[in-house]
């Protein structure tokens, strides 16, 4: 039986309460590990109720992001073997799930990373898809291939092979978003094997959903533009590349929510933007 470590980062939540955890507890015939890795701006009390279910708990001791609370994680696993698998606070993960995961692990030994299928709440499948700079291009149907070398996915729900972050760490300038398009951008280059799992996970993208103010959705950027430039610094084309799409985005915004304000807002953010940027 190979040994799986569910990493749920946490964030503003009762543990109690997560839809993951929720779900992780009905899982069986499986040796499945809980660390949660609490991104808490506040006290839910989550460390005595994690410790009383004998799971393991993490602290980050406020919102640290996504890329250290996952580093974190590896730090607490880095003298184990067997596959960590990363989740929301909120995936609707199945004993379907771990099923076809524990089957394809063994069957499939050079494969070094697993992903599921996740359809949205819209009905469209969102990842995996195939990566591209401005826009990824999205599968239309669950058994469309796609290359290994052109494969992209999004964090919750990938299970990926222990052994692969023994020389790989996140790269902490991300603060949340990129950060599994990061992490797949470096995994085709090393030519790690993908496996898509014929399974449907349903996830409800909260970025996907209209923003009830103008403000809010700056809020959402603040985080979102320093992220996505910090991606695109790769390479010195990928940046300004990167600096035409953000402008895409003020533009669509500005019209969305009839505010053309909002596209010279992103250009201001942009500038205020530095390559070894911290939070």
């Amino acid at each position: 039986m190979i040994n799986f470590f569910a990493v749920v980062v946490l964030y503003n939540t009762f543990v109690n309460d997560s839809i993951t955890i929720n779900n992780l507890k009905k899982i069986h015939s499986h040796s499945v590990d809980i660390i949660v890795v609490d991104n808490s701006t506040k006290d839910f009390n989550n460390e005595k109720e994690t410790k009383a279910n004998n799971w393991t708990y993490l602290s980050m001791n406020g919102n640290a992001g996504l890329s250290k609370a996952y580093n974190r994680a590896l730090d607490y696993l880095k003298d184990e073997d067997g596959i960590v698998i990363w989740f929301d606070d909120d995936t609707n993960v199945t004993q379907e799930y771990f099923d076809a995961l524990e089957l394809n692990a063994k069957e499939f030994k050079d494969s070094d990373i697993f992903v599921p299928i996740i359809q949205g709440q819209d009905g469209k499948y969102w990842s995996p898809n195939e990566a591209r700079f401005f826009k990824n291009r999205q599968i239309k149907t669950c058994n469309q291939n796609i290359p290994n070398d052109k494969i992209n996915a999004i964090n919750s729900c990938m299970a990926v092979r222990l052994a692969v972050y023994k020389d790989y760490r996140y790269d902490e300038r991300l603060f949340l978003d990129q950060v599994d398009h990061n992490f797949f951008y470096d995994q085709r280059k090393l030519k790690r094997k993908v496996k898509i799992l014929n399974v449907v996970i349903h996830h409800n993208f909260s970025t996907k959903s209209k923003m009830k103010s103008i403000e809010s959705l700056k809020t959402r950027y603040r985080i979102m533009i320093p992220d996505f430039l910090t991606y695109s610094s790769k390479t010195r084309g990928r940046y300004y590349l990167g600096l035409i799409k953000v402008a895409g985005w003020g533009v669509r915004e500005g019209i969305k929510y009839k505010n053309i304000s909002f596209f010279f807002w992103t250009l201001n953010e942009s500038g205020k933007w530095k390559g070894n940027h911290k939070r």
